[in-house]
């Protein structure tokens, strides 16, 4: 018998005995005992099939890491004013609060849309740690985006 076939006879016959050993009406102290001994066979075979092996092989979880990150926080802050005055209007429409309360938060949040507008601008190009980002390889992917619009 191959080692691998040897360690997956070892492994089924093992859970076998470990099913058969629940099923059966014994004990509950000797359901234990034989499932703590069934332990040591499951151990083997899992380690003959290498199956902590491939284990350790799986791909980890690829950790992003945004260039941009100044950038994505003034347009996140810019798309919660949006939603704010988008609920502002429905709440005026439906006259649930007080237009003059209303019409002032608007005002307010339309305020703020123009400062944030302006932390856009001056975010844009620059990097998560601060540093001006002037990439030629930028353009050159702008341009075969356009390109491929242009294809179809």
């Amino acid at each position: 018998m191959t080692l691998k076939l040897r360690h997956m006879a070892v492994l089924f016959f093992a859970l076998l005995l470990g099913s058969v050993a629940m099923y059966i009406e014994i004990a509950p102290w000797l359901r234990l005992l034989v499932a703590g001994f069934l332990l040591f066979p499951i151990i083997y075979a899992a380690d003959g099939l290498g199956i902590a092996q491939l284990m350790n092989v799986l791909p980890q979880r690829r950790v992003r890491h945004r260039q941009f990150g100044v950038l994505r926080s003034e347009v996140m802050q810019l798309l919660d004013v949006v939603r704010r005055l988008n609920w502002l209007t429905v709440d005026l429409e439906r006259g649930v609060r007080n237009k003059d309360a209303v019409t002032a938060e608007i005002a307010f949040a339309e305020r703020r849309l123009g400062e944030i507008l302006d932390e856009i601008r001056d975010a844009v190009g620059r990097s998560t740690n601060g540093e001006e980002v002037d990439d030629e390889r930028d353009d050159e992917r702008d341009e075969e985006r356009v390109f491929d619009l242009d294809l179809g």
